[in-house]
C-alpha cells in the first residue's frame, strides 16, 4: 500500500510540475508588453514626420503673394465652449479671385469643413482643413469653392458653425 502511495504522490507532484511549467509560458505569452498592443480596434497614429507629409500632400502650400484679395476668417478664443462665438466673422463674403484663410486663434484644435454637419453627404467635398492646432492656418482660394452660399463647421466641435458666400 505504502508504494501505492508514493507512486501516486510523484504522479501528482510530476503533473503539478507540468501543469506549472506550461501555464507559466502560457501566462507569459498573454502578458501585455510595455509598448506592444494587440487589438483588432487599434490603428497606430501616424508619426509627425508621416502626418505633415500627408497633410502636404492633401493641400500643397500656396503662394499667397499671387492673390491681391484676402478673405480672413478667425476661429475665436473660446469657440470650443457651446454658446460662444466661433467664427469671426461667421458670415463672410469672397470673390472667385480670393484667398479664404482660416486661422485658429483658439487653444484647442478645430477644422473649418465645408457642410452643415457630419451627417451631411457633402461634407468636405469643397474644403476641409482637417486638425488645426493653436495658431494654425489653412487657407483655400474660392476659386476651387463653387460660386454660392456655403455652410462650414468644425468636426470636432459641430455646434460651431459658420457660412462662406462666394460670387
Amino acid at each position: 500500500m505504502a508504494s501505492v502511495g508514493k507512486t501516486a504522490l510523484l504522479v501528482i507532484l510530476t503533473v503539478g510540475a507540468v501543469t506549472g511549467v506550461v501555464f507559466y509560458y502560457l501566462a507569459a505569452m498573454f502578458t501585455p508588453q510595455p509598448g506592444v498592443v494587440v487589438s483588432l480596434y487599434r490603428k497606430d497614429l501616424p508619426t509627425t514626420s508621416e502626418a505633415q507629409a500627408n497633410k502636404a500632400a492633401a493641400s500643397p502650400a500656396i503662394d499667397e503673394s499671387k492673390f491681391t484679395n484676402k478673405v480672413a476668417i478667425t476661429i475665436l478664443k473660446g469657440a470650443s465652449t457651446q454658446g460662444n462665438p466661433s467664427y469671426d466673422p461667421d458670415t463672410s463674403k469672397a470673390s472667385t479671385d480670393a484667398l479664404v484663410t482660416w486661422t485658429n486663434a483658439d487653444v484647442t484644435i478645430h477644422t473649418a469643413t465645408s457642410g452643415s454637419s457630419l451627417q451631411d453627404p457633402n461634407s468636405g467635398k469643397l474644403f476641409d482643413s482637417n486638425f488645426l492646432n493653436p495658431n494654425q492656418k489653412y487657407s483655400v482660394p474660392a476659386s476651387k469653392i463653387s460660386p454660392g452660399d456655403h455652410s462650414y463647421y468644425c468636426k470636432i466641435h459641430p455646434y460651431m458653425t459658420g457660412k462662406i458666400t462666394v460670387g
